[in-house]
């Protein structure tokens, strides 16, 4: 069992690695001017503060659209009813995953369970020779021994290090997410501030938000990332918002679409697929290969122990590959982070899109209405902060 204690060993390297939470690359060096959002009332000028609920339910169930000819969605559908319970989403993606991942695991475990001992039976049959058969059951020579390590140890190393290289962009991921949505929210306050007494231009340049954020921040399983990063500048929503308020030069809030276009490029960067279709098949083949060996040590034990040893060897080959599949299906998950799945990090996204999302909404629906006594922008993109705090 050295291979096995390779493969703890690589794999609990590769999980301490990346527990060790990497730091942003780089600092931002441009001070982010900070905007308030008032509503008037005829008395006074209170600042107004959005709730945004912790539920992930407004936006994820609304896209939701469960494939019922999936086995494993339409099971987890069944499981939490989630198309009537919408606060069962949580649930409904963790089954998917479970499903997903325990399923196929359990039936390598049954299946080599099964058919270990007939296995281990016909290669006896095969062999059929005592002084072959005294090799194999002693390992005298150590020849399957070595090559049981050698394969189980490049199975580990590929296996761990392939885990590590995912939970990296998993991190990656979360990082530009984070800092996407922030610079979409000042650029939202921006567009308030620039626009005042310009009702046209104000609703066409909420409309680009709208857009921005429904067809693009929020696309997070439907749309490959090469193809939304190849785009034509003609077909994004940030190019008109700087269009509109540009006039001979880029305007103020320049910087802010900039900002809002690298952290763009970094959320599809990480969701980008990395690994080719090729990777996972080979780990599947050195699994194979490392499980492979142990039929050929049953066939040399069954002439001292009879058929009773192979049964129960077949139970501890069962829980091995029952263990390394739940290993593998992991992996599996996090190497399509678009996939809909526990390790998706769709409903994080919807967390904190809401309160973007709702703003939009209200500004649109002119239930957020603009004032001519807000304060407005000078030429250099500053504000009197005597004056605002004077209103």
């Amino acid at each position: 069992m050295n291979f096995f204690a390779l493969f703890l060993f690589s794999a609990a390297a590769s999980v301490e690695k990346s527990f060790a939470f990497a730091t942003l690359g780089r600092s931002r060096s441009t001070a982010q001017k900070i905007f308030f959002v008032f509503t008037t009332n005829s008395n006074s000028r209170v600042r107004r503060f959005s709730r945004v609920s912790s539920d992930p339910s407004p936006i994820g169930t609304s896209s939701l659209n469960v494939d019922y000819n999936n086995l494993y969605e339409s099971t987890a559908a069944y499981l939490t009813n989630v198309e009537d319970r919408p606060d069962q989403l949580q649930n409904f993606v963790n089954w998917v995953t479970i499903l997903r991942v325990v399923l196929p695991s359990l039936g390598l475990a049954a299946s080599a369970k099964v058919t270990y001992s007939a296995i281990a039976m016909v290669l006896a049959n095969w062999i059929d020779d005592s002084g072959v058969f005294a090799v194999v059951a002693q390992d005298a020579s150590q020849f399957i021994q070595n090559i049981l390590t050698t394969s189980g140890l490049v199975f580990a190393l590929l296996l761990g290090q392939t885990y590590y290289f995912m939970y990296q962009q998993q991190e990656a991921i979360y990082l530009a997410l984070f800092a996407e949505v922030t610079m979409a929210k000042s650029l939202l306050e921006q567009i308030a501030l620039v626009s005042q007494g310009r009702k046209e231009l104000y609703s066409r340049m909420l409309f680009c938000m709208h857009t921005y954020v429904h067809e693009d921040l929020t696309q997070f399983t439907t749309a490959d990332p090469a193809v939304m990063i190849s785009a034509p500048p003609s077909d994004d929503p940030l190019e008109d918002i700087l269009y509109l308020t540009s006039v001979g030069e880029p305007s103020i809030i320049y910087q802010t679409v900039r900002s809002l276009r690298q952290a763009r490029a970094q959320r599809l960067g990480a969701l980008q697929r990395k690994l080719p279709e090729l990777h996972m098949p080979l780990l599947w083949t050195l699994f194979a290969i490392v499980l492979f060996t142990f039929p050929l040590l049953g066939a040399g034990s069954q002439t001292i122990g009879g058929s009773e040893i192979l049964a129960v060897q077949s139970w501890y080959l069962s829980f091995l590959v029952f263990g390394m599949g739940l290993t593998i299906g992991v992996v599996n998950e996090l190497q399509r982070p678009s996939l809909r799945g526990a390790y998706n990090a769709q409903l994080v996204l919807n967390v904190m899109a809401t309160g973007l999302i709702e703003e939009i909404d209200l500004r649109l629906s002119g239930q957020i209405a603009m004032n001519a006594m807000d304060p407005s922008i000078d030429s250099d993109g500053s504000f009197d902060e005597d004056e605002l705090f004077n209103l």
